[in-house]
């Protein structure tokens, strides 16, 4: 199974850009998210990680190349489900001090949607995909391709802690340790992110056992380190 890493640019066909890993592209189109990082996105190649049409490109691109690839929407987002369109009480909104207004997005029971209308006590919540029913046109480029099980690895913690830098791997057979740098300790969703790695090394590393390492130390002694700097 390849690990790569992609940059790309997709966007409605005759419409606007919904997304890139370009940062420039992002301003430019006015879709910049400041808590983003922009970069290169890992993807473990036919593993689903992205739409089915773009997956499916990816197996035949090696490193370098460079395509546009138009995608319907049955190998992307579906096609728009009725049965998604949902009513729901104006009195729920009110209890969560939210003002429901056409356009804005909302969260009902883990399922995010979009305001349509509002009318007669009732609201209607479109629950599809925004990009469900959309023919979809991505400019995607492999920029890197893993070369062996610990660059796999290192692209595994990129993918879920954003940066592998200050990670310590060792791969011996199929068993691994991580050991983890101090800046992730502050992490507050670490143990979601350790469960991850964990679930997606079993899965696509085919590994038994992951071992994470974690050093502290007492905040007097890091005093005393830099005392003696200075």
């Amino acid at each position: 199974m390849d690990f790569i890493k992609i940059n790309y640019t997709g966007r409605i066909k005759d419409g606007q850009v919904f997304d890139t890993t370009d940062v420039e592209t992002a301003k430019k189109e006015k879709i910049f998210d400041s808590r983003r990082v922009y970069k290169p996105l890992t993807v473990a190649v036919g593993q689903k990680q992205v739409i089915e049409g773009l997956d499916e490109e990816l197996t035949s691109m090696k490193v370098g190349d460079k395509k546009t690839v138009t995608i319907p929407p049955e190998k992307a987002y579906g096609q728009k489900n009725l049965a998604l369109v949902k009513l729901v009480p104006i009195k729920f909104f009110k209890q969560q001090n939210i003002n429901p207004m056409p356009g804005l997005p909302v969260e009902i029971d883990g399922n995010h949607g979009r305001v349509q209308t509002v009318a007669g006590g009732r609201v209607r919540v479109d629950f599809n995909s925004d990009l469900a029913g959309k023919t979809l046109v991505f400019d995607v480029e492999v920029s890197e391709k893993a070369k062996d099980e610990q660059e796999k690895l290192t692209y595994l913690i990129e993918r879920n802690f954003e940066d592998a830098k200050g990670f310590d791997t060792k791969v011996t057979g199929k068993k691994v340790t991580i050991a983890l740098p101090k800046d992730a300790f502050h992490d507050r969703n670490i143990l979601i992110r350790k469960a991850a790695i964990t679930a997606e090394a079993f899965k696509l590393l085919e590994l038994t056992e992951v071992t994470f390492e974690e050093k502290w130390e007492n905040p007097k002694n890091e005093e005393k380190k830099e005392e003696k700097k200075e």
